[in-house]
């Protein structure tokens, strides 16, 4: 092999990884372009204001009862009372037993 052939060589195996690092960056940036679009996309469709349906106001008091959310937390009919509770007694059942 002669110097000059070495030299060529050489100048042919520096391009190939120069070659595939500009494909690599070409490709990152289309992929990240391509994110970016999606995201926006999504943004744009996921913000748009409610023109129609049901008001705040009747869905609040939908999921938290009778007194929004400051009433959230309150015991309903049919929770459990706890351990150390005791059933009340139904009068009427008492009546009729005795």
């Amino acid at each position: 092999m002669t110097p000059q052939e070495a030299r060529e060589r050489a100048e042919e195996t520096g391009a190939e990884p120069r070659y595939r690092n500009q494909l690599a960056r070409q490709m990152y940036q289309a992929r990240r372009h391509d994110a970016e679009a999606d995201m926006a996309r999504r943004r744009a469709t996921g913000r748009q204001p409610v023109t129609h349906g049901v008001p705040h106001a009747e869905l609040e008091e939908r999921r938290g009862g009778p007194g929004g959310r400051a009433r959230l937390a309150d015991p309903r009919p049919g929770h459990f009372p706890g351990r150390g509770a005791r059933p009340q007694a139904d009068p009427e059942t008492e009546r009729e037993a005795a």
